[in-house]
């Protein structure tokens, strides 16, 4: 009987963790800059604020700092919604949809 030598295989299952995280940490930069370019801008401090941390690996959360962030994105019952998340979510969803398309046809 022959032993099938799996060691290529396994130093790429070591590394899919890291990959994915790479991956990961790489779809949050994308959500961070795009929400940065549709935050409403008076003073600079939401968009200034936005940013992406590393909360363990494979996860990763873009938010804003400032306590007003949630009531431009969702609007209040004196003021109209001026989302600027969840369309940079849309946009680099929208975006990973297409390259995998064009990958995997």
């Amino acid at each position: 009987m022959t032993k099938l030598d799996t060691r290529v295989l396994d130093a790429i299952a070591k590394g899919l963790d890291k990959n994915s995280d790479q991956v990961l940490a790489s779809v949050a930069f994308q959500v961070e800059a795009e929400a940065k370019v549709r935050a409403p801008v008076d003073t600079g401090a939401l968009k200034n604020s936005i940013h992406t941390e590393k909360k363990k690996v494979g996860l990763y959360w873009v938010a804003d700092a400032v306590n007003y962030g949630i009531y431009n994105e969702l609007g209040t019952s004196r003021m109209s919604a001026h989302p600027f998340m969840k369309p940079a979510v849309e946009k680099v969803q929208q975006y990973l949809a297409d390259l995998y398309r064009k990958l995997f046809p």
